[in-house]
């Protein structure tokens, strides 16, 4: 049965709503009027939904939070009820890990699977599901691209397995395969973004991002630079996530969205010397852009226009400065 059509605003669950690219699109969504349903572990720690709360007073759609647990089954059943988007972003990303299955392919898998299975229960009125996945996805670090020169869509990461190496790309390879499987099972429209590391403007003042800290590292000229050289602004993953939602042709899509080339130490720390010649920063190997992903989907069917690096990292570095999570050095 199709979705029942809705009137009036737009009812969108985001889940893992505090995280740095979930918070983006919470924000993208009041901002366009929506009535957006937060999901988050706890409500109880203040300092990681402040923000959020912040954004439901000040913007014009509607925010409700609600507590819900990725890895127990039905927590999810209620919060998803009734609604027109789903928005399924939380997930583990971390940059260290003792224990792979435990920390990463096991609350990927099922957190992925307790998400879908709630929204299988009200396919009647859930349009459709956008899956926040990675280029981890796609990326085959040994055997390359499938075309044997740009990473595309048409790519799934075969190479990586449940190790400590490729822990994390593997973990989002079988969540992205799971729900592939489930909207099949199930009968509910998806599609999933496949963004490379998340640089970009810092809404509120958490510092506990992985990639938050590298570029906090970098800023206060403690680290040379990211600890991956494929990067993409925080406001087009947001955009592309949305643009996926309610755009008819992205039924049963997978979008690729990152910088097409490389963007190497020596460029990210150049931009910054650049921007504030009056601050510390370590020095960094120059290194060349190389072209790594064909981008062009999401910008053709999507309308998505990639911000320029440049742009990405200034705004990152001015946003971590001033809400004091990142104390730079003078020189």
């Amino acid at each position: 049965m199709a979705p029942t059509q809705s009137t009036g605003p737009y009812t969108a669950v985001v889940t893992g709503a505090s995280g740095f690219v979930a918070s983006e699109v919470v924000k993208e969504l009041l901002i366009k009027g929506w009535n957006v349903r937060g999901t988050v572990r706890s409500l109880s720690k203040n300092e990681k939904v402040a923000h959020l709360e912040a954004l439901g007073q000040a913007l014009p759609g509607e925010l409700t939070l609600h507590e819900a647990d990725l890895l127990k089954k039905g927590s999810f059943d209620q919060v998803v009820k009734g609604a027109d988007y789903v928005f399924h972003m939380a997930s583990p990303f971390l940059a260290e890990w003792n224990d792979t299955q435990k920390e990463l392919v096991e609350p990927a898998l099922e957190g992925t699977t307790t998400v879908l299975e709630s929204v299988a229960k009200s396919k009647d009125t859930i349009r459709r599901v956008v899956l926040t996945s990675s280029v981890a996805a796609a990326l085959k670090m040994k055997s390359g691209p499938s075309n044997g020169k740009l990473y595309t869509e048409e790519d799934w990461n075969t190479d990586s397995e449940a190790d400590k190496e490729g822990g994390y790309a593997y973990s989002k390879t079988v969540a992205e395969k799971k729900a592939w499987q489930l909207s099949k099972k199930e009968g509910f429209e998806l599609a999933t973004i496949m963004p490379s590391l998340v640089l970009g403007p810092v809404t509120g003042a958490r510092p506990d991002g992985t990639s938050i800290n590298a570029m906090k590292g970098i800023v206060e000229g403690e680290s040379a630079g990211l600890h991956i050289p494929f990067v993409v602004d925080v406001r087009n993953i947001a955009q592309a996530h949305i643009q996926a939602a309610v755009t008819p042709k992205a039924k049963g899509q997978r979008y690729l969205i990152s910088q097409a080339d490389t963007v190497p130490n020596s460029a990210v720390i150049a931009v910054l010397k650049e921007r504030f010649p009056g601050l510390k920063f370590k020095d960094a190997e120059q290194e060349e852009r190389k072209p790594v992903f064909d981008n062009s989907k999401v910008q053709e069917q999507l309308g998505i226009s990639i911000i320029p690096y440049q742009d990405t990292i200034i705004d990152m570095a001015t946003t971590l400065i001033q809400n004091g999570t990142a104390k730079p050095q003078k020189k």
